[in-house]
């Protein structure tokens, strides 16, 4: 569309290869957890574990009393320690299934400057995620796309039967309440409408190539009006339906510690990995659940690693279709891909894996990245791409013209909402942090601006140098680099060429669009 800024695709390709390459440590925590439910008694319900300390505590004694407090701590501590177990019992106590997250798992250091020794444990749950994802994608989008219609049914069917045993929990509607009753005051936070408008990009695949990727495989003329407004509802959808079972938990786990719910639990890998453990151990049988509910969570990240691997194999294979036309040859590529990024992934499982890992989350493929890219895609498509050309694109490909202002919305709704959100987020920007308490220090900051840049300079750098290499005055090179090159020009299907000669109000109407 615009060969100037074709920075964009490769900043959506570095987005994803970030994304999908920090995301598989998400995947090994899952498995490290299906592996503890084998346990006889699940890990995270006892505090009688190597990894335990003398403040730990279990939620079936939610008022627990001093002396109380004072017997279970001389009984699981050394002598010299229970002599001054009265101080002990002063410092804050700390959940069971805490302790298995941060102490038995994580084993967390004390900061992003001590990433300590490797998790052996973490290390072969890596190597088995990586494993199952890359005998998923070396065959190609046929048969991953078999292998989707299980990994994306069975979660939300999970999510059915938590939400049944979340309401039945007490303390279930005070959750459900704050889940739903809006707080305006927090309007007024930058973070929030960062966050908002970060999950909307993420869960909606927008600026990554995701989104691009998976629509080169439909037909010209397939209906992707229908199915634009279908996705919208179910995405939305599920999520809010998502929202009750985590809040229904919530609730639960502030009645029983004594607190308010938005101190229970972290946003993030913290919510999956201690809200939901806490509710599978109240379940009859929680062994079988903890599994049922840590592979719905595994089956939840290959689906969003089998569609992100795909956009960024697709992104390369396509520059060179005659080289890879061999399939041993791609299959190859896909090995080499996902050795590297296992390797970078190796960061994410040390001891100081986690502060990594949060760089990662909240920079490198998240918030102002992502905004930035799609102003970019907006203005790109809108304006810099003949104002009206692309609507006609839209309507030869649907054989029909969809209600007009979508093109408001492409051309001014939606680059001047983010624009406003990015602004605002980097005029209120805050140093980030880990669990509330812990702030990485500068030269953490620093990097976690590179890994903004790593995406973002490929926009202008590219734009710099196709203007640098034209010849002729401004306005001709201006020209020289709109024009799609010769060689990709001629790969253009006919029926994208003749949209050049036609105008949208001259596009054939039907009456009912063709469903391929």
């Amino acid at each position: 569309m615009m060969p100037i800024m074709r920075g964009i695709g490769l900043a959506s390709l570095t987005i994803s290869i970030n994304l999908h390459t920090y995301y598989m440590a998400l995947l090994a925590w899952s498995v490290r957890y299906i592996g503890a439910c084998f346990n006889a008694v699940l890990p995270w319900s006892t505090c009688d574990n190597p990894w335990n300390t003398p403040n730990c505590f279990r939620y079936s004694s939610p008022s627990v009393n001093a002396s109380t407090y004072i017997g279970n701590i001389s009984s699981t501590v050394t002598s010299a320690v229970a002599a001054n177990v009265s101080s002990v019992a002063e410092q804050p106590k700390v959940s069971s299934v805490v302790e298995f997250w941060e102490r038995g798992v994580l084993d967390v250091s004390k900061g992003v400057h001590e990433l300590g020794s490797i998790k052996w444990d973490l290390l072969v749950c890596l190597i088995v995620s990586w494993l199952v994802v890359y005998f998923c994608i070396w065959k190609g989008i046929e048969w991953t796309s078999k292998i989707i219609y299980f990994t994306a049914s069975f979660p939300l069917l999970m999510l059915l039967v938590l939400f049944v045993r979340g309401v039945t929990l007490d303390g279930a509607y005070d959750g459900i309440v704050y889940y739903l009753k809006p707080n305006i005051t927090k309007l007024q936070s930058a973070q929030v409408w960062a966050d908002a408008a970060t999950q909307v990009f993420y869960s909606y695949s927008l600026c990554n190539g995701i989104m691009v990727t998976m629509g080169s495989y439909n037909v010209f003329h397939h209906n992707i009006y229908r199915d634009t407004i279908v996705f919208s509802f179910l995405n939305s959808g599920t999520s809010f339906f998502a929202g009750f079972s985590v809040f229904t938990v919530l609730g639960f786990m502030a009645k029983e510690q004594n607190t308010t719910i938005d101190q229970v639990a972290e946003s993030g890998p913290g919510l999956v990995f201690i809200t939901y453990p806490r509710a599978i151990a109240l379940m009859p049988l929680p062994q079988l659940w903890g599994i049922l509910f840590f592979i719905m969570i595994f089956l939840l990240g290959l689906d969003s690693e089998f569609i992100g691997q795909e956009s960024i194999i697709t992104a390369i294979v396509d520059l060179k279709p005659r080289f890879f036309s061999r399939p041993w040859r791609r299959e190859i590529f896909i090995a080499i891909l996902c050795f590297v990024q296992f390797l970078v992934g190796l960061l994410m499982i040390t001891q100081g894996g986690v502060y990594i890992f949060n760089m990662y989350d909240n920079y490198a493929a998240a918030g102002w990245v992502l905004f930035f890219i799609g102003i970019c895609e907006c203005v790109t498509m809108s304006w810099l791409y003949t104002p009206g050309k692309f609507w006609d694109h839209v309507c030869q490909m649907l054989g029909f013209r969809p209600v007009p202002w979508f093109k408001f919305a492409w051309a001014c709704v939606a680059p001047t909402m983010v624009t406003a959100i990015l602004i605002y987020s980097l005029v209120m920007y805050e140093p980030l942090t880990y669990n509330r308490t812990y702030t990485y220090p500068l030269w953490a900051q620093a990097l976690c601006w590179l890994l903004v840049l790593s995406a973002l300079q490929w926009i202008p750098t590219y734009a710099i140098y196709r203007f640098w290499k034209a010849e002729g005055t401004i306005s001709e090179r201006w020209a020289e680099v709109k024009r799609l090159p010769a060689h990709l020009e001629a790969k253009l299907p006919e029926k994208f060429k003749q949209i050049e000669m036609q105008d949208c109000a001259e596009v054939p109407l039907n009456e009912k669009t063709e469903d391929v």
